[in-house]
């Protein structure tokens, strides 16, 4: 019989109150607690793992959610034993998942074309808008005569999300190619690719003529069906099981790709993403991923 453990977590510049925690393990009724080290190296009260639950994880997942939107906590009913070094593949979307930024919201911006730009991602996002091509086109008809300059403007103020350079390196030393899969664009990811050493990368290829955009792109468009094909292609190429992916995104057109994978983490993200991934990131940056696993 599988037995599981309840991870908690804070962001590092807050404390994870012992009180909260004794209440949850009232619930949960763990036969251990061990304290986990916060990014930094240090040990501390930012994060816990209340190990062997004595409950079935049916009913520690009921009861958690209303608890840690009270109190500002992520956690993740994980099975005992779970090792970052049994996985083979990393996956990660770009916007708003790697990076702190909706890309093409932000070539809207330069556009004078923001806010129509911005409702169609929100609207796709949410998985109000079914059809993630559709939706790409028509925000990047808006885009239509923006200058190239524009890309450069945006890069320039691309932040990558907290916890992900740590994320990344920490996968990559346990053995883990790491693939980018994105609805957005090459001309970002190539950067990306060559900043944190991605081994692979799935993006939109823009279509450039006289040194500004067309408002199309090169190809098919990377959708929700593209990611999962990109992880799927790439467990392919390194000889292992999509089981032994991790994946992680916020928007609906993540859906697909993380149902794909062994283990699937929501950041940030919409609710439906949230309710379907293994685990959820809601406070805490990119680098709590890496408190699910005992390696």
């Amino acid at each position: 019989m599988t037995t599981h453990h309840l991870v908690l977590q804070v962001p590092a510049a807050s404390i994870l109150s012992p009180d909260l925690v004794a209440r949850i393990s009232e619930h949960v009724q763990p036969l251990g607690l061990e304290k986990l080290p916060s990014a930094s190296g240090d040990w501390g009260t930012h994060a816990v793992r209340l190990r062997d639950l004595g409950v079935d994880p049916h009913v520690a997942r009921s009861f958690m959610p209303a608890i840690a939107a009270e109190h500002g906590v992520d956690w993740a009913v994980v099975p005992a034993g779970l090792r970052l070094a049994d996985f083979k593949l990393l996956v990660l979307d770009m916007d708003s998942t790697l990076v702190a930024m909706e890309t093409i919201d932000e070539l809207g911006a330069a556009s004078g074309r923001k806010a129509q730009i911005a409702a169609i991602t929100e609207a796709a996002m949410r998985g109000e808008i079914a059809d993630y091509a559709e939706s790409l086109r028509r925000r990047l008809a808006l885009l239509a005569d923006t200058p190239e300059s524009v890309l450069e403007e945006v890069y320039a103020r691309m932040r990558l999300n907290p916890g992900a350079e740590t994320l990344i390196a920490t996968a990559k030393a346990h053995g883990l190619k790491v693939l980018l899969a994105t609805g957005g664009f090459t001309w970002f990811t190539e950067r990306l690719q060559r900043r944190l050493g991605l081994d692979f990368v799935a993006a939109n290829t823009l279509r450039i003529e006289g040194g500004r955009l067309t408002g199309h792109v090169i190809g098919p468009i990377v959708d929700a069906e593209g990611k999962r094909q990109a992880l799927l292609d790439a467990c392919a190429r390194i000889g292992c099981s999509p089981r032994q992916a991790i994946a992680i995104g916020d928007g609906a057109n993540d859906l697909a790709m993380m149902g794909a994978a062994g283990l699937s983490v929501a950041y940030h993200a919409k609710p439906a993403v949230r309710d379907a991934a293994g685990a959820a990131l809601n406070v805490c940056g990119l680098d709590g991923t890496l408190r699910l696993f005992e390696d």
